[in-house]
């Protein structure tokens, strides 16, 4: 778990108290450390497309090895695709006034979910396996090119309803099955089968991929105006910053833009001086998510304070911006929601 350890801008302390760790808590589940699927979980959590469960002392565990309910599923899959509700759907006799309505009603608003007859939907009942591969197939059969890759031979689907699924799902790799010759599509799926294979058909979404020098652009933008908005005091161009980010990145940024406001309305002050320009290139890009690695950039950081510290008012470090940089598209904009230093227990926070 990543220690909350900020190089902050202005107060130039580095910061372990303990009570800070708390408002990392919904972002790093305490259940999924070691897990085989701790890298989408991480991801998810961290951009809170997934929030899991809170436990009495406010920590949060996804329970990786649990069902997870139709409605469960839905939630999450509405979440990462970042849909809105249109015209049109089944009005479900048996979600009305349960906290997945409206999640339930999107979905069914772009044809994602079907129901049970009867107008029902059964949210409450786990999900299966072939029900899973069903839904992610229609939510991206207009985002994924399906025509290429051969279909896996499971020999347990060839008179399942989901078949034409499923094949669909196999032929790029969404679905691996549990063995190469069954996929048990009348299985309850686990929340961790569940985020992985959301992750897995978001990864293969290509169509509308930004361009690798528009993301390095947005890490440069968010870098200028972060320090520039420090350098001249401008309080509200520092917290319009937040506008670029989001999940975890957002809330450890809003603690860090706090101590800046306090240390500058305090007669503190800050200068930056690129030392190294920033280089980088994209390690994955998709129609949602990516990845931008810096392999280098450094600034050195002058902080001037009011009263003298140790000697002196003036105290210089140097800022490494090298790390990688995740991104997530939330309301049609991309936003940074992690960003892993090269100090595997580090935050980096201007």
């Amino acid at each position: 778990m990543k220690k909350l350890m900020f190089m902050t801008s202005v107060v130039m302390v580095f910061f372990l108290i303990p009570n800070l760790q708390i408002h990392a808590y919904p972002f790093e589940p305490v259940d999924i450390e070691g897990h085989w699927a701790y890298e989408e979980l991480d991801q998810f959590a961290k951009a809170s497309l997934v929030e899991g469960y809170e436990l009495s002392d406010g920590r949060r565990e996804i329970r990786p090895y649990q069902s997870i309910t139709r409605a469960e599923f839905v939630a999450i899959l509405n979440r990462a695709l970042d849909l809105k509700k249109v015209e049109g759907g089944t009005d479900f006799k048996d979600i009305k006034g349960k906290w997945f309505e409206e999640s339930v009603r999107i979905a069914s608003s772009h044809g994602l979910v079907y129901g049970m007859g009867e107008n029902m939907f059964e949210p409450n009942r786990p999900i299966t396996r072939a029900e899973i591969a069903s839904i992610v197939i229609r939510a991206m059969e207009d985002s994924i090119d399906f025509s290429k890759g051969s279909a896996k031979r499971f020999e347990d689907v060839s008179q399942h309803w989901a078949l034409d699924a499923i094949n669909q799902a196999s032929k790029v790799g969404i679905i691996h099955g549990v063995s190469t010759t069954e996929f048990k599509p009348n299985r309850n799926a686990n929340r961790a089968e569940s985020i992985v294979l959301i992750k897995r058909a978001l990864d293969k979404e290509q169509r509308n991929a930004p361009t690798e020098e528009y993301l390095v652009n947005l890490i440069h933008q968010l870098s200028e105006e972060w320090t520039s908005a420090l350098e001249t005091k401008d309080y509200e161009k520092l917290k319009a910053t937040q506008d670029r980010t989001t999940g975890y990145y957002e809330a450890m940024q809003s603690i860090s833009i706090s101590y800046d406001i306090k240390g500058m309305e305090d007669g503190t002050s800050v200068e930056y001086d690129i030392t190294t320009p920033k280089q980088g290139y994209a390690v994955h890009i998709s129609n949602r998510f990516a990845d931008v690695k810096i392999t280098q950039g450094e600034m050195e950081r002058t902080v001037t304070f009011p009263y003298e510290r140790n000697g002196s008012n003036v105290w210089t470090s140097s800022v490494s911006e090298v790390g990688t940089y995740r991104f997530y598209k939330e309301d049609g904009t991309w936003k940074i929601y992690d960003i892993q230093s090269q100090e595997e227990d580090e935050l980096l926070l201007y």
